[in-house]
């Protein structure tokens, strides 16, 4: 594992390399150079050797115009000896590997090499083709061929120099051995002329010229480098350096430069830009921090002012509930009344009979009932109309959904409506705040009934899975048009006119379930009646006031 990430690791930096501009730019510089500078050596290594080559023709040519200007007495006066031996001579100069000198058959007449003296020579040899591959005699050698490079035995270059050796007055006019005046050429003179010393210099030359090319490239390439790495490649990494640390949030950096070129100007760019983000970034968080704190004063007024509607919305409730009450107390307190008359009389005199005594206990009795039945009417109302606290603890439902259809048991009597109550069947447990679901499903209620003036039925019924827990409400009454149904959650927003309502009742309900971590959906029709389904997680999120189990709960 440890090789793959070095090999990654190792990968990354070559990446990294390749990409870099200042290695780049060195490349194509250095490169250029390199060209520029081979080039420039091996034109003046042509060059040169063009000119090493010309001055040994020349001094070939000067050494043949030499010998024949040395052998010319001696040969108009037949000493060949003489000749010979100059010819000799002139051959062990320095530079000179041979003469000779042929007579226009091609028989070497003189030669510095004894041996060679008698040999005739293949008229079709390089030095010989020119003049008689011909269907007319040449009157001279041409000057563009007289000049031919070969091997010498030993394996070093020689330059040959062959010049014809013309037919001249004094010649064919020499009693000795005179010519016909029409022969233009008497002879060849051919000179050879060692070319290994010039070889020799000429290849220490090439030598030294590659070494100080090498040098020179070397040079520059150094310089080039240095002056890349601080102008570009240090300028360039303190660029980068410099946004990334912008990027991780640090708008303090400053790149320092130095120089005024255009990556200078590009660094105090930089640095403005910086200063210009850092005051904006300032002004951006003081601006945040001062909305936030509007934010938290206009959430605690919010806060305020909904709990205030709610308790409003609460005692509106309890206000329709009212006249209901009165009417569920005045049949329990009647029924005491006259039954707490009946046990009077029976008291007055000696006491009741034993034949009476029975009929008074169930007179007791019934009182007894009626009067539990106020006070369990009155202790519902005190806890509805008492302000919600957001206390959620672990409620059994059934027990809400009794003391919600009880408070308006006597008001659907009054409208005519029938009124059914389907409880939780098996676990009906969830953490909630009894009190607020309790609210919210005293407002639906209030609702549907109001929905069906002139009367109709209404169920309450809950249901259970594993995780959720839905109670629904269900009316016959008129419904609800698509464009009601939009709208029935938004506050103030009421079908009914100001007198009977203000709009707030399904808009406290919403806020209730949403507070329990719950849902609230509608399906209505009009002419058909309207069902409320409120779905509420067993265990609402941790965004909820704090839960702790009621002792007791009901």
């Amino acid at each position: 594992m440890a090789e793959e990430e070095k090999g990654v690791v190792r990968q990354h930096w070559l990446s990294r390399v390749f990409r870099s501009v200042s290695l780049r730019l060195f490349l194509i510089l250095f490169g250029v150079v390199s060209a520029v500078f081979a080039l420039q050596a091996y034109v003046n290594l042509r060059s040169a050797s063009r000119e090493w080559s010309a001055v040994l023709e020349q001094s070939a040519s000067r050494t043949s115009e030499l010998i024949k200007s040395g052998t010319h007495y001696g040969m108009l006066l037949n000493r060949k000896d003489e000749v010979h031996q100059n010819i000799i001579r002139i051959a062990q100069a320095p530079g000179v590997a041979g003469v000779r000198i042929y007579d226009k058959q091609g028989t070497i007449i003189f030669s510095a090499d004894p041996a060679e003296i008698g040999r005739r020579v293949d008229m079709q040899a390089e030095a010989c083709v020119v003049c008689h591959d011909r269907s007319a005699p040449l009157r001279s050698v041409p000057a563009s061929n007289r000049v031919r490079i070969y091997l010498s035995p030993s394996g070093s270059r020689v330059l040959g120099v062959i010049s014809s050796i013309n037919n001249q007055s004094e010649c064919s006019s020499a009693p000795c051995h005179a010519h016909s005046p029409s022969q233009t050429v008497l002879g060849v003179l051919d000179v050879m002329m060692s070319l290994e010393g010039a070889d020799q210099q000429l290849a220490d030359m090439k030598r030294q010229t590659v070494l100080w090319t090498l040098l020179m490239v070397g040079i520059v390439g150094l310089t080039t480098a240095i002056f890349i790495y601080r102008v570009v490649r240090v300028p360039v990494s303190r660029l980068i350096a410099g946004t990334e640390r912008v990027a991780r949030g640090d708008l303090d950096t400053r790149i320092h430069i130095g120089t005024r070129n255009q990556i200078g100007l590009l660094a105090e760019s930089f640095n403005r830009m910086t200063e210009d983000l850092g005051r904006a970034r300032k002004e951006l968080t003081e601006w945040s921090e001062k909305l936030e704190r509007k934010v938290v004063e206009k959430t605690e007024e919010l806060g305020q002012a909904h709990r205030q509607i709610v308790h409003m919305e609460k005692m509106a409730s309890l206000g329709k509930l009212s006249a209901t009450v009165a009417h569920e107390l005045n049949n329990p307190l009647a029924g005491i009344l006259n039954y707490s008359k009946l046990v009077g009389r029976c008291l007055q005199d000696d006491g009741p009979t034993s034949d009476e005594r029975p009929e008074v206990m169930r007179y007791l009795d019934l009182i007894q009932k009626e009067s539990r039945r106020c006070g369990d009417i009155v202790r519902n109302l005190l806890l509805f109309a008492r302000p919600a606290g957001g206390e959620f603890a672990l409620q059994h439902v059934n027990p809400i959904l009794e003391r919600a259809a009880m408070l308006v048991h006597h008001h659907t009597q009054i409208a005519g409506i029938r009124m059914e109550t389907e409880p939780l069947a098996g676990d009906d447990q969830v953490v909630c705040d009894a009190d607020q679901l309790q609210q919210a499903l005293v407002a639906l209620l209030v609702n549907a009934v109001e929905a069906m003036p002139h009367g109709g039925s209404l169920m309450l019924k809950g249901e259970a899975d594993d995780g959720v827990v839905r109670i629904s409400v269900t009316d016959t009454g008129v419904g609800m048009s698509p464009e009601v149904q939009a709208r029935i959650f938004e506050p103030f927003f009421s079908t009914k006119d100001g007198k009977t309502g203000v709009g707030l009742g399904l808009a406290v309900v919403y806020g209730i379930v949403q507070r329990h971590g719950g849902r609230i959906d509608v399906e209505s029709a009009v002419g058909r009646g309207t069902t409320f389904t409120v779905r509420l997680p067993r265990q609402p999120g941790p965004g909820l006031a704090e839960r702790r189990p009621a002792a007791g709960a009901s």
